[in-house]
């Protein structure tokens, strides 16, 4: 299975600009098409954290997604201190035990959601934190 994707850059319309970082092509491109439906504007899906930290040298997002675990021993963690560095508000998700896989990760206490994404509480999440 070929899980290459360029992702989309922002573009400069109207909402707020959502990074995502997801290394699984089918759900990285869920997130994208329900952020757009919902009026935000996404960036991404990036599949590594070296494709997310150059978009952030390039765009500041207003919140982000950030798939924990991201294959061949990546994780999104690199990009949420980025994150913390900018301001900038997130969420982890992941497909794992939720408060295992961020302790592992010296997360304990970051916001998540677990996999399969519920998009109603993906919403309520990102409007919280807007």
């Amino acid at each position: 299975m070929n899980n290459k994707m360029t992702p989309m850059p922002a573009d400069e319309g109207e909402g707020p600009c959502i990074l995502v970082v997801e290394d699984e092509a089918i759900v990285g491109m869920d997130l994208v098409m329900f952020l757009e439906e919902a009026g935000y504007r996404p960036d991404g899906p990036h599949l590594t954290p070296s494709d997310a930290l150059a978009s952030l040298e390039k765009l500041r997002p207003d919140f982000a997604i950030l798939d924990v675990n991201l294959g061949n021993g990546q994780t999104s963690v690199p990009v949420a201190d980025a994150l913390d560095r900018y301001a900038v508000p997130y969420l982890f998700l992941t497909g794992y035990n939720p408060e295992r896989a961020l302790a592992e990760h010296g997360r304990p206490g970051a916001p998540r959601l677990a996999k399969p994404v519920d998009f109603a509480e993906l919403k309520k999440a990102i409007e919280g934190s807007l």
